[in-house]
């Protein structure tokens, strides 16, 4: 896993944190989802402990991790900082992605595949050469 994300959390100040706050803690899980509804932000992303929603990613910051929830990519959240103390930077979550995301059309291709069939692929002797052998 990577770290490709950590900043704090805006707006939670409206939304159900108050709710939850007493019972946050750093590494706790939390859900992202893409809100493709919102009027004032096609990439809006929602942050969700458990039922209860918390606020979103920056607007300037969204994109990347909002295309990557479109499409599919398996996202690790949690919280890395948080200071119920503070109303604007209470709560700062972390995102972790595979560093490459398997799909079921590339795991099908590498079970049934051989080294001698990597040009059949679309892998080049230099792919071979740098990722070495197929692993399944």
């Amino acid at each position: 896993m990577v770290k490709i994300y950590d900043n704090y959390i805006r707006g939670v100040q409206y939304y159900q944190y108050s709710r939850v706050k007493e019972l946050l803690k750093e590494g706790d899980t939390l859900l992202l989802k893409h809100e493709k509804e919102n009027i004032y932000d096609a990439f809006a992303v929602e942050v969700y402990y458990q039922e209860y929603k918390l606020g979103y990613l920056p607007a300037y910051e969204n994109i990347i991790i909002a295309n990557m929830l479109d499409a599919n990519v398996e996202l690790t959240t949690q919280v890395s900082q948080h200071n119920p103390k503070d109303a604007y930077q209470s709560i700062a979550v972390e995102v972790f992605a595979e560093l490459i995301t398997p799909t079921p059309q590339l795991l099908t291709t590498l079970q049934n595949a051989r080294a001698s069939d990597a040009d059949k692929c679309g892998l080049t002797p230099d792919d071979i050469e740098q990722y070495g052998h197929y692993k399944a």
